[in-house]
């Protein structure tokens, strides 16, 4: 009876722990050296700031975890010659601070363009609501269809089509 309880209780931690951030991710970001303010942004799914990058790259967090992760939140960076000087001091991955340049053309204007005056994007939003803000744009994946033929999709793919 003591270990179906512990059990129970494990399973509920972690069900209470559970994050929509790829784990592998998430792992990276709780290296020694990352803020702990920074992981809980990553935990919740939050925009990092340029400090945050800056500070997890100086702590060991790869370029291509960062970008992903970066690409994850939709935020537009618009860096400031004092900002590229602190991402570059920091020894950040020059793809990261590529991806950091372009990202204001891409999510700040244009068809792909997110809402960047949104609750979700301003840092100090977040611990004012303690990272309960949903992102202004959804996680979920795309409604399906009532037509579905996957005869037709497989034909897509198929090198032995030749339609």
């Amino acid at each position: 009876m003591k270990f179906l309880f512990c059990a129970a209780a494990l399973a509920l931690a972690g069900c209470a722990t559970t994050s929509q951030v790829d784990p592998k991710i998430l792992a990276e970001f709780s290296k020694t050296g990352v803020p702990e303010t920074t992981t809980l942004k990553v935990r919740d799914g939050m925009p990092l700031s340029v400090a945050d990058v800056a500070a997890s790259a100086k702590a060991g967090v790869p370029g291509p975890g960062l970008v992903s992760y970066m690409q994850s939140t939709r935020k537009a960076y618009n860096l400031s010659n004092a900002d590229l000087a602190s991402l570059r001091a920091a020894g950040t991955p020059g793809p990261v601070v590529n991806y950091m340049q372009r990202s204001y053309n891409f999510y700040g204007k244009g068809a792909n363009a997110v809402d960047q005056s949104h609750p979700y994007f301003a840092t100090e939003n977040y611990n004012r609501y303690g990272g309960a803000i949903k992102a202004p744009f959804a996680y979920a994946p795309p409604q399906i269809d009532t037509f579905f033929n996957s005869g037709y999709e497989e034909s897509l793919y198929s090198p032995f089509s030749f339609d």
